[in-house]
C-alpha cells in the first residue's frame, strides 16, 4: 500500500471553513461494504479492516472518542486504478560529423491504490474535512503498522 512512509505518498486535505473543527469531540466510522461489482472484486476486505483500525487509532490519539452518538461520522473509500507510466533512456553520439540520437522509451502499467477519507458532520451530513492519497500497490498493505503510518499522516492535518 505504501511505498515508503518516510517520504510517503502525497496526501491532499481540505476542510470546510464554515465548521469549527475544534468543537468535534466524538466520532463513529461507517463501515465500508464490498459488493460483487467488477470494480470492487479486487479489493482486499482485510485492507478495509486495517484502514478502519488505523483511523480509529489516529483519532483516539488526537483525544477524540468513539461514540454511538458522535459529533462526526467517518466514511472512507478505497479504489484501484491502472495507469500507464513511461520511462525513457537517452543516449547520443557522433559518427562521421553526424549526430546519432538513441531514445529508448518503455511504457508499463501500474496499479495504484486510492484512498479517500471524509469526515461528515452528524447533524448536516456535510463533509467538514477530507483527505485523499494515491499510491502504488505493494505488499506493504499487509502490514498494519504501514497502514497506521499513512492514516496518521493524513489525519494529523485534521
Amino acid at each position: 500500500m505504501l511505498a515508503s512512509c518516510a517520504t510517503g505518498p502525497k496526501i491532499d486535505t481540505d476542510k470546510d471553513a464554515t465548521y469549527d473543527l475544534t468543537k468535534y469531540k466524538s466520532f463513529s466510522i461507517d463501515r465500508s461494504e464490498l459488493n460483487s461489482s467488477p470494480s470492487q472484486i479486487g479489493l482486499n476486505p482485510i485492507l478495509l479492516q486495517r484502514v478502519e483500525r488505523a483511523i480509529e487509532l489516529s483519532l483516539e490519539g488526537k483525544g477524540l472518542s468513539k461514540s454511538e452518538q458522535p459529533d462526526f461520522v467517518v466514511r472512507f473509500l478505497i479504489g484501484t486504478s491502472r495507469e500507464v507510466e513511461r520511462s525513457a533512456e537517452f543516449s547520443s553520439s557522433f559518427y562521421r560529423d553526424r549526430y546519432w540520437d538513441t531514445r529508448v522509451q518503455q511504457h508499463y502499467k501500474t496499479d495504484k491504490n486510492e484512498i479517500s477519507i471524509r469526515f461528515h458532520d452528524k447533524e448536516t451530513d456535510d463533509v467538514i474535512w477530507y483527505a485523499f492519497s494515491r499510491f502504488k500497490k505493494s505488499s506493504n498493505v499487509q502490514d498494519q503498522a504501514t497502514v497506521n503510518a499513512l492514516i496518521a499522516r493524513a489525519i494529523q492535518k485534521f
